[in-house]
């Protein structure tokens, strides 16, 4: 299951105290990722993913920036769908 973004936060914070406890931690995770980042507290174990790190960060900077663009409702709303499936295109290839 993906967990980057806001959910990897809240993981992230239960494995610190997994490893705190004596337990060995093993995060699986794709070679690019918005937030989950090697550290001490836990064994990384990467796999590659076929976008890169800046095609991944320009769709998720074009998804936020729609919400700053002008237009009727009806324009913005399918701009945000149409961005919505590009940026979980990302997600479902990664799992």
């Amino acid at each position: 299951v993906s967990v980057d973004g806001s959910p990897w936060f809240s993981m992230r914070e239960g494995l610190d105290r997994l490893q705190q406890k004596g337990h060995e931690v093993v995060v699986v995770a794709p070679e690019v990722s918005l937030h989950v980042k090697p550290s001490e507290n836990f064994v990384m174990k990467m796999y590659p993913v076929p976008y890169t790190k800046e095609e991944m960060d320009n769709t998720f900077k074009a998804y936020f920036n729609i919400t700053f663009e002008e237009g009727s409702f009806f324009e913005r709303f399918f701009k945000v769908v149409e961005a919505t499936k590009r940026f979980t295109d990302f997600c479902f290839s990664s799992c």
